[in-house]
């Protein structure tokens, strides 16, 4: 038996469906004994599989419900429709200013990145205890295992990586002396590569090829992997973003946006767009909605300097007939109205369930948590990192996210030394090519993109 085969049968997908079909609006009741009756069977046994198979297929067959309030189509055209776009407009971005704002942007991910990933999978308790405990609350440094001992005993410290990039080593700041491999920075190289390969007119046909061509399959997870497999089976895009795949509505896509704005300076239609490409080989509705609209942020943080509106221009990009913008608007809408930060990540957590594996990987959550952390943080790039860590959820996907929205609004030069001189200069990822480079090459040659359009 392969060592790990998470994310690779079918009856495991049994229960997730069930809850992602409920939420796209099929009535999916009757189906839950079913899935009770096959999750009962010996695992891996071929009855198993093959009944778990028939019902992912029936189940996505279902009709929408008529009284179902969301419009959510997958289709580029469709989705440009159903916008409300009022008031971020394209814009020119001096040459002399790219190169400290990709530079800002690349660290921020990296930095954000590396803070989160000692804790990914913690929950907000948890979380909020260990850096009070450690005096690092609010944040103000990177995590460290090097703590007392009574420390590592209340909160089951540990210094053994437990999934794929960890080297057998979690990324605690005191175990790394470069930026280690991870999903949230994998992808971001392998959509350079993309670029670099097949320029702006890429199509999504070429970043399946490019995955599995430069990404080994155990380096991805939760729906890439599904996507992954599909590809391989020859279903060809968009189809192998939804077939038998229940994350389909997962951080994944979310977590793939930042390149694309980092070469659509001033123009969040265009990021939107060239994630859009991205997003649908292994996503629909709203996980392809969260990578158009990161990648509509970065774009527009190149010279939006407020906050709330540099969320606005990752908004305009996707359906206002949408769970997620209806869910972002409510962000918006609280902290406009004077709602705390407390009661902001309060709320957060009353409406999503961090236990339930569903709602924290989901992409709406996690682009809630950036959006908190975006309008709360105001571009203070220390404050805005420490608010991704303590709502909670994919932490390591949040801070590299925010970290990187929020490193390109303020540039290189605006990221406070203490975040940038522990990453050093060197990022090692499992795309080939890339597998330990400089994060200073990685700017010179998004940079080329740009001037090469």
């Amino acid at each position: 038996m392969i060592k790990n085969t998470e994310w690779m049968t079918y009856s495991e997908y049994l229960p997730v469906e069930l809850i992602q079909a409920e939420e796209e609006g099929k009535e999916v009741t009757v189906y839950k004994k079913q899935v009770a009756d096959i999750l009962k069977l010996p695992e891996y046994a071929k009855e198993r599989e093959e009944k778990a198979y028939q019902l992912l297929a029936e189940i996505e067959t279902l009709p929408v419900k008529e009284a179902y309030v969301y419009k959510e189509p997958n289709e580029l055209e469709e989705i440009r429709k159903l916008r409300k776009i009022q008031n971020v407009q394209k814009f020119t971005v001096p040459k002399e200013l790219l190169f400290d704002k990709v530079y800002g942007a690349w660290t921020g991910r990296c930095a954000g990145c590396l803070l989160g990933q000692p804790i990914e999978g913690w929950y907000r308790e948890r979380i909020r205890g260990f850096l009070l405990d450690t005096d690092n609350y609010p944040v103000k440094h990177f995590l460290s295992s090097d703590v007392p001992q009574d420390i590592i005993d209340r909160y089951q410290v540990s210094n053994n990586g437990e999934n794929a990039f960890c080297d057998h080593i979690t990324h605690w700041i005191n175990n790394v002396t470069i930026m280690t491999e991870d999903d949230d920075t994998n992808y971001t190289a392998l959509g350079l590569k993309v670029l670099e390969e097949y320029g702006y007119d890429f199509t999504s046909d070429d970043v399946a090829w490019t995955w599995i061509t430069s990404l080994p399959m155990g380096h991805v997870s939760t729906s890439e992997r599904v996507a992954y497999r599909n590809i391989g089976n020859l279903i060809e895009p968009p189809r192998c973003g939804w077939w038998k795949n229940p994350y389909r509505e997962w951080i994944g896509a979310q977590i793939r946006a930042d390149i694309f704005g980092y070469v659509s300076p001033g123009d969040p239609e265009l990021a939107a767009s060239l994630a859009w490409k991205d997003a649908r080989i292994s996503h629909v509705k709203n996980g392809i909605y969260g990578e158009m609209f990161v990648a509509a942020m970065l774009a527009a943080a190149y010279g939006v300097q407020e906050p709330d509106k540099i969320l606005e221009a990752g908004i305009e990009q996707i359906p206002a007939t949408s769970r997620l913008y209806n869910a972002l608007k409510q962000v918006m809408e609280g902290y406009r109205s004077g709602m705390t930060l407390g009661d902001a990540i309060e709320k957060l957590h009353n409406q999503f369930d961090e236990t339930n594996s569903h709602d924290w990987c989901h992409t709406i959550s996690n682009a809630v948590v950036v959006a908190i952390s975006l309008l709360y943080g105001g571009l203070d790039f220390e404050k805005s990192l420490g608010i991704a860590m303590e709502c909670g959820f994919d932490t390591d996907c949040n801070g590299a996210t925010i970290g990187s929205v929020v490193g390109l609004a303020v540039g290189y030069k605006g990221i406070p030394d203490h975040w940038k001189t522990p990453v050093g200069d060197i990022l090692r990822t499992g795309v080939s090519g890339f597998h330990q480079i400089r994060i200073k090459e990685l700017v010179d040659r998004t940079i080329a993109v740009i001037h090469n359009r």
